[in-house]
């Protein structure tokens, strides 16, 4: 399947940036509404008020878990950009050179 897709840096640089704008407009729209519920919730007393502040809590840790997992994967998106190293690209072929089953047995099981 991912030899069907061509990306350009500049693509995956565009979307890490869109990610990037995401994660900072979630970010401005849970603090507003923190700030709203708040001013909301002063009125409230009792068991109302308490399930409810337990609800907006959860609601809270749910998405600080989002805004972390869009943060990596704007990170993730940016390294990706390079692409492989030299390097990478070398362990790669020898990994493949070793697993020529060519010869009916895989050079890796051979070498044991």
């Amino acid at each position: 399947m991912s030899k069907d897709l061509n990306v350009t840096s500049a693509e995956q640089v565009k979307l890490a940036g869109r990610i990037q704008d995401f994660h900072d407009e979630l970010q401005s729209r849970i603090t507003a509404l923190n700030g709203v519920v708040d001013r909301i919730q002063a009125g409230w007393q009792g068991a109302a008020s308490k399930e409810y502040d337990r609800v907006q809590n959860d609601l809270n840790q749910r998405l600080r878990g989002m805004r972390v997992e869009l943060v990596k994967l704007e990170e993730i998106m940016r390294m990706s950009a390079d692409g492989f190293t030299q390097e990478e690209d070398e362990r790669i072929r020898t990994f493949r050179k070793m697993d020529d089953t060519s010869g009916g047995q895989s050079a890796i099981l051979g070498m044991a």
